[in-house]
């Protein structure tokens, strides 16, 4: 799976709404609504079109999802030797030419991150000094300014 570029995306809309709003190829018809609306479902007085740049997000989630979830697919071991080693996706490493379908799916982590939740369970896979901490200004750079002692790396040890 792949992140659309928004310029086809754009396109695909605008292909979307005039198939919609005309009745051949060579006129031009009049939009009665903005594509944004056409998107709302039907209850909230749109159309219930699929918005392609969200749904696109949603696929790539999905892919991110799995990564996460599947770790003994030849996809996980494949992209995990080169691009996050730890075998943590949101911690991947940077590299100077990542393939496409590598970048699509760092972009879709940065935008579905900030969903993300915490599940601390025994507190083994926490990393105190890299993860962020879900809220603005507290993330591992501040937690440093405090004392932790060497062997406080995890939430376990604390």
């Amino acid at each position: 799976m792949l992140l659309v570029p928004k310029c086809i995306i754009d396109d695909l809309h605008s292909k979307m709404s005039r198939t919609w709003w005309t009745s051949n190829e060579k006129t031009r018809g009049w939009a009665m609504m903005k594509w944004e609306r056409m998107c709302y479902p039907n209850g909230m007085e749109g159309m219930g079109f699929r918005d392609m740049k969200l749904f696109n997000l949603a696929l790539l989630g999905r892919q991110v999802w799995r990564l996460m979830q599947f770790k003994d697919t030849l996809c996980f071991r494949v992209l995990s030797s080169k691009y996050f080693p730890e075998g943590d996706i949101l911690c991947s490493k940077s590299c100077d030419k990542p393939s496409y379908t590598w970048s699509s799916i760092v972009k879709a982590t940065e935008f579905f991150k900030e969903g993300f939740v915490w599940l601390v369970g025994d507190g083994n896979t926490i990393d105190i000094p890299r993860d962020q901490w879900g809220f603005e200004g507290l993330n591992g750079d501040s937690i440093q300014r405090y004392k932790l002692h060497v062997n406080e790396r995890k939430v376990r040890d604390l």
